[in-house]
């Protein structure tokens, strides 16, 4: 379309120029008004559409934030448990080291003892107390 030169043209045609400028410029305000408009229903509708799924999400959600702090919970007791057991694992260990060791120094001294017998001098005792025993023995009548 070629450009018009609005400068020899009379009033009349200036006016009817006027006048389709401003109708193209009401047909393109009203298609505006007509987008926004739609635009704006197409979003109520997806938000009432979206909105039910949601808040389904959301609940999900703190349903699973509530059972994550419940094992949360669990999990703590568990461990305080663990670790009254692992405390009591470590007395009774404890109690039987101080036994062993208790029983070690027992066997200790009764091994010092046992070697501090002189098996000698035991031996000659026990002859001694056979040669004595015998003659009694005979004497009473329960010899050989």
């Amino acid at each position: 379309m070629a450009k018009k030169n609005y400068a020899e043209m009379s009033d009349h045609e200036l006016m009817v120029e006027m006048l389709k400028a401003q109708e193209k410029d009401a047909r393109r305000g009203l298609l505006a008004a007509a987008s926004g408009f739609t635009i704006a229903f197409i979003f109520l509708v997806a938000f009432i559409i979206l909105i039910p799924f949601i808040l389904t999400a959301l609940n999900n959600i703190n349903n699973a934030l509530d059972n994550v702090t419940l094992m949360v919970e669990n999990a703590e007791v568990t461990i305080s448990q663990a670790q009254t057991t692992l405390e009591g694992i470590d007395t009774m260990t404890n109690s039987v080291n101080d036994v062993v060791v208790d029983n070690t120094q027992s066997v200790s001294d009764a091994l010092e003892e046992i070697n501090s017998i002189n098996i000698d001098q035991l031996n000659q005792a026990i002859d001694d107390l056979a040669s004595i025993v015998r003659p009694l023995a005979q004497l009473f009548g329960k010899g050989d």
